[in-house]
C-alpha cells in the first residue's frame, strides 16, 4: 500500500444479517492477498455490539469471537472489536463507566487485543461541545483499561458528527469536532466519511480541513459500496472518486461494504488497486482488471453445463449495479434504449438493443444456476430477476400492449421512489 496509508483494510459495520464465521475466513484470506491488514469487527446487528452493548458475550458467542480473532493473526490482520454504546450511554452513572470498563476487559479476555469506540448514528446533544466532551473521556477510559490489561495504547474513535455534512454549523467552526480534536489523545485515530455519509467524491481539501480541526489525519471509513440503506440495488463498481493524492492526508482506509458478502469482490480488489497505485491509475482501469479477476466465479458450471458468462456481460451487471449516485456507462445505454423503446416500440433497432441487454443478464442468471457458487448467486439472484422480469415486460408489451403476464412486482417502496427523485437522478 501507499507509505502514507498505515491501515487498510474492511468493516462489518452495517445494518442487517451479519456475516457469516465461514464468510469472514474466506475474508480475511482475501484481506492478505491484497496487502490489507484490518478488520474491524462491527455489525451493527450484533446485539451486544450495540443495543445491549453493556452484556457480556454468551459463551458459545464468546467462544465464535475468539477463533475469530485468532484466525485474523496468522494473516497479520489486526481484528478490531468495536463497541457502540453512544446509543443510550450514561457518562454521568459511574455504574455505566463500570460497564464501558468490564465490557472491554471480557472482550480483551477472548484474545482481541484492538478496540474501537463507535458513537455515531446517534442523536446529538444541545451542547454538542459537552458530548464531545464526555466522548473523549469516555475514550481515555478505554485507554487506560487497555493500558492495564498490558495491551497497546491506541483505539479507533467514530465521532457522532462523522462527516462534513453532519458537522454544526460547518467543520471548520464545529464546537464538536474542535473539542474532540483539542481533548482526544494523540494515539486515537478517529474516522470520518468524506463530506456525505456516502460520499460520491472526496477531495484533499476537504480532509485536509477536517485534519486541522482535528489535529491529526483522519481514518477513511469510507462507505462507497456500503448498501444496507437500500434493497434495490449492490454496488459493483470500482473504488472510484478519490484522487491518488488523497492517500497522502489519511492515516489509513478501511471500507464498508455491500450487506451481501459474495459480491464484495470488485470493490474490495479496486480499493487494494488503489492503495498501491501509480500515477496514470485511473479507476475505469481498475474495474476492468477486478472485473477479469472475479469472472471465472460466474462460469464455475462443469463445460457444457451453461452459457459462459463473458467480460462483456460481467460488465454490463457491474455497470447497472455500479455506484450509489450513478449507473456504470453500458447500463446507462442500455436504459437510454429501453425508454426510447418504450415511446416506439416498433422501432426494429431499438427492439434489438433492448433485447441483447436482456439476454445477457439471463445469461449470467443461467449460468449462475448451473454454478458451484450457489451464494454468489443467491446474492444476486433478486438483481437478475428485477432486471430481466421488466425487459421482458418492456418487450412484451411493446406487441402485446393489453398483455396481463407480467404482473406488477413493487410495492410502496418502489412507488415512493418516483416521487422526487427522477428529476435528480
Amino acid at each position: 500500500m501507499s507509505p502514507a496509508l498505515g491501515v487498510l483494510g474492511v468493516i462489518e459495520g452495517f445494518y442487517g444479517r451479519p456475516w457469516t464465521a465461514e464468510q469472514r475466513l474466506r475474508l480475511f484470506g482475501q484481506m492478505a492477498a491484497w496487502g490489507m491488514n484490518m478488520y474491524l469487527y462491527a455489525p451493527k446487528d450484533d446485539l451486544r455490539h450495540r443495543a445491549r452493548w453493556r452484556e457480556p458475550y454468551p459463551a458459545p458467542e464468546a467462544a465464535a469471537l475468539a477463533s475469530l480473532a485468532a484466525a485474523a493473526r496468522p494473516q497479520a490482520l489486526r481484528f478490531v472489536y468495536a463497541l457502540a454504546p453512544g446509543i443510550d450511554l450514561r457518562w454521568a452513572d459511574l455504574g455505566d463507566q463500570q460497564a464501558l470498563v468490564d465490557k472491554i476487559v471480557s472482550v480483551a479476555e477472548l484474545g482481541v487485543t484492538d478496540f474501537a469506540l463507535l458513537f455515531d448514528d446517534i442523536p446529538p446533544h444541545t451542547d454538542r461541545a459537552a458530548q464531545a466532551t464526555e466522548q473523549a473521556q469516555a475514550a481515555h477510559l478505554v485507554l487506560r483499561t487497555l493500558v492495564s490489561l498490558g495491551l497497546e495504547e491506541r483505539l479507533l474513535l467514530c465521532p457522532t458528527e462523522y462527516c462534513g455534512e453532519f458537522a454544526v454549523p460547518s467543520v471548520r467552526a464545529s464546537p464538536y469536532l474542535r473539542t474532540l480534536g483539542e481533548q482526544l489523545d494523540q494515539c486515537i485515530s478517529v474516522f470520518w466519511t468524506g463530506p456525505k455519509i456516502v460520499s460520491p467524491k472526496i477531495n484533499v481539501a476537504s480532509v485536509r480541513e477536517v485534519a486541522h480541526v482535528l489535529r491529526r489525519r483522519p481514518l477513511l471509513w469510507d462507505n462507497l459500496h456500503a448498501s444496507d440503506y437500500t434493497s434495490h440495488r449492490l454496488h459493483l463498481g470500482p473504488y472510484a472518486g478519490r484522487p491518488l493524492e488523497l492517500r497522502q492526508e489519511l492515516c489509513g482506509i478501511l471500507t464498508n461494504p455491500n450487506t451481501p458478502f459474495e459480491v464484495n469482490f470488485p470493490g474490495l480488489a479496486s480499493l487494494a488497486d488503489y492503495a498501491t497505485a501509480r500515477p496514470g491509475w485511473t479507476a475505469a482501469a481498475s474495474g476492468r482488471r477486478t472485473l477479469e479477476a472475479w469472472l471465472p466465479e460466474f462460469n464455475s458450471a462443469a463445460p457444457g453445463a451453461g452459457a459462459e458468462v463473458t467480460f462483456s456481460d460481467l460488465a454490463l451487471l457491474a455497470d447497472a449495479l455500479f455506484l450509489p449516485h450513478r449507473l456504470g456507462a453500458r447500463a446507462r445505454a442500455l436504459l437510454n434504449a429501453a425508454q426510447a423503446f418504450a415511446a416506439s416500440p416498433q422501432d426494429p433497432s431499438l427492439r434489438r438493443k433492448v433485447t441483447s441487454g436482456r439476454d445477457r443478464f439471463r445469461r449470467i442468471l443461467t449460468a449462475l444456476e448451473a454454478g458451484h457458487n450457489r451464494d454468489l448467486l443467491y446474492d444476486l439472484h433478486p438483481y437478475l430477476v428485477d432486471i430481466l422480469e421488466e425487459l421482458s415486460r418492456l418487450l412484451e408489451t411493446a406487441q402485446h400492449p393489453e398483455s396481463d403476464r407480467y404482473p406488477y412486482r413493487g410495492g410502496l417502496g418502489d412507488r415512493l421512489l418516483t416521487l422526487g427523485w427522477l428529476r435528480k437522478v
